[in-house]
């Protein structure tokens, strides 16, 4: 936790990534009622003829996609760099030790938190997640049970990385761009709803996408982190003027669908464009630890992005069940008293987003120390 042995850039770029896609799950409701007609009780759908809520909301979906790439992309960046230098004798056991250890916090941290939910549920009495059955420990939380296989995968990758180097960069420039073709077929004609099946091609399509973002940051990290600023400032102002343009052009035809295909989750381009440009630009160290002044605040709460990423999954319902009478009571025409919802939305989702990264980062500190006891034992 402290702040010099970490990069603190990069734990900013997380705490922006908690932060955005917290954003995205507290509108997504009324983004996917206006766009997909999707069946959300307890939400008014006023602003559907406002300009400024399709520009913004659309925004906050371009947000909430690269929230997602920026989480696995960092991973990326410095577990395959960490694994490639550790290659040579016993590396097998030294990435079992390692493997095992990431392993220990992330069940660790779905059954504290699960728990939690379960407490929560029968002593307040809150809606949170459907208890009997076990979705709310498999598929919802099957961001965090594929990054589990991301870690578990890391040393395999980082050995391909290192024995094949020029052809695992044309591979995956093949890759990533017969992806992102397939990514546009599914965004503009079959996204299938806003559900799909866990088993579903488009499912695995969106695992797809991130594996490659986790590998192509892997490396981004081995090659260094003060290499090509500029070209990444370059894609990062790309995406940023794309997004801009793409949604104002689809608030002003009102095109809520067109809006949710352009953004539409990991098949976003634009996104996953914004999210490795971030991350070469926040790697770079343009600012350097000793600059932060609230270097021990962004550390914490940046170490607890795992068990927030567990915590808003399960308390999902809740969260809506609070909000969405702030937002409903507040969703009138015009463009002040939309711009005052989005503000006082905004300012909900940050103290809440706050308050659960506290309760992961608090959470996983203990889980790292009995990982760390059961491998060295």
């Amino acid at each position: 936790m402290k702040p010099k042995a970490r990069n603190l850039n990069i734990e900013l770029l997380r705490c922006i990534a908690i932060f955005s896609i917290a954003l995205f799950h507290t509108f997504v409701p009324y983004f996917n009622a206006l766009a997909y007609k999707a069946p959300t009780p307890g939400i008014d759908i006023g602003m559907k003829n406002s300009f400024l809520a399709l520009f913004l909301m659309g925004l906050i979906n371009f947000l909430g996609s690269m929230g997602n790439s920026i989480f696995y992309m960092i991973s990326g960046f410095f577990l395959l760099p960490h694994a490639v230098k550790e290659i040579g004798a016993g590396f097998w056991l030294s990435q079992f030790r390692t493997v095992c250890r990431r392993c220990v916090v992330i069940v660790g941290s779905v059954i504290v938190f699960a728990i939690l939910t379960v407490l929560l549920h029968f002593i307040c009495r809150m809606p949170t997640a459907k208890l009997n059955g076990v979705r709310w420990l498999g598929s919802d939380l099957e961001f965090i049970w594929l990054y589990l296989v991301f870690c578990v995968l890391s040393p395999f990758v980082a050995l391909v990385q290192n024995k094949w180097k020029n052809g695992w960069k044309i591979f995956l420039a093949f890759a990533l761009v017969l992806t992102f073709l397939c990514n546009a077929f599914i965004a503009f004609f079959s996204q299938g709803g806003v559900n799909h099946a866990l088993d579903g091609w488009r499912k695995f399509m969106s695992a797809a996408t991130y594996f490659w973002g986790f590998c192509l940051a892997g490396l981004a990290g081995e090659k260094g982190e003060e290499q090509n600023r500029k070209r990444a400032w370059m894609i990062f102002l790309i995406c940023l003027f794309s997004a801009l343009v793409s949604t104002f052009v689809c608030a002003l035809a009102q095109s809520w669908k067109m809006a949710g295909e352009l953004s539409f989750k990991s098949t976003s381009l634009i996104s996953f464009g914004a999210a490795f440009s971030l991350l070469a630009l926040f790697a770079s160290r343009a600012k350097k630890n000793s600059e932060f002044k609230s270097g021990k605040s962004i550390a914490f709460f940046a170490n607890g992005i795992l068990g927030f990423y567990i915590f808003q999954s399960m308390l999902t319902s809740f969260w809506h069940l609070l909000i969405f009478p702030v937002i409903n009571s507040l969703s009138l025409p015009g463009f002040f008293p939309f711009l005052a919802l989005l503000l006082f939305a905004s300012l909900l989702t940050l103290i809440y987003t706050l308050i659960l990264s506290s309760i992961g980062s608090w959470v996983r500190r203990p889980l790292v120390a009995i990982g760390s006891r059961l491998l060295k034992s």
